[in-house]
């Protein structure tokens, strides 16, 4: 099944756009994204024509919004779609498919974005997803469920995530920095530790040469 990844965020609209439209994104089951403008007092059916008129053949398909299908006698208002909102393509034949959870993602930064995701869908999608909501690159994010880290080509079920539920996110780069500030750290110790060591051998030889020198110990050759 293709994700169907919902975003939870509006942006701001372009300069140069009506206000009275606003920009959505078309995602296809090969993951293309394209921008369409439509109004919020749009039917479904005429958001669906704007839509074939970027060269993306509807027939066969449905538009599905936080994992539902949106129906073509609405109002995009209707379900509050919007600015930068993004709809998914399904087949018709899948029917409602799997219902949408929410996958709460928690950043090491402390920012928290939260996704409707379907069980089927790819690590992949999610951290492409991630991305457009402004995360580092996909290269850069090391996905978590507990202690196990997601690889890119797996689904959610995969690691058994059906539900809502919370992963966490590092930045690669991050985590190299931290990792080498924490060698750096435990070397100093280290060298702390060595010259404590030394001036305290420096000390007690220099307390050792006093005391003979004013007699207060006597070596014997």
């Amino acid at each position: 099944m293709h994700s169907h990844i919902q975003r939870q965020a509006a942006g701001i609209m372009p300069l140069g756009m009506n206000r009275a439209t606003m920009l959505i994104y078309i995602r296809e089951k090969s993951g293309k994204t394209t921008p369409v403008e439509v109004a919020a007092s749009d039917s479904v059916e005429d958001a669906r024509e704007k839509i074939e008129q970027k060269g993306i053949s509807l027939t066969g398909w449905n538009l599905i919004y936080f994992g539902k299908k949106i129906r073509r006698t609405q109002v995009l208002s209707d379900y509050g779609i919007k600015h930068k909102d993004t709809l998914y393509l399904r087949e018709e034949l899948q029917g409602l498919g799997a219902p949408g959870f929410l996958l709460t993602v928690a950043q090491s930064s402390g920012n928290v974005v939260k996704l409707v995701v379907s069980a089927s869908d790819r690590v992949i999608d999610i951290k492409q997803e991630l991305t457009r909501e402004g995360a580092p690159g996909v290269d850069r994010q090391r996905l978590k469920a507990g202690s196990v880290e997601l690889q890119n080509e797996k689904s959610l079920k995969d690691y058994d995530i059906t539900g809502d539920a919370v992963i966490w996110m590092e930045d690669a780069d991050e985590r190299k920095s931290k990792e080498a500030r924490k060698r750096k750290k435990v070397l100093t110790d280290k060298l702390k530790k060595r010259l404590v060591a030394v001036v305290f051998v420096i000390v007690a030889i220099i307390m050792l040469i006093w005391a003979y020198v004013n007699g207060k110990i006597q070596i014997n050759f």
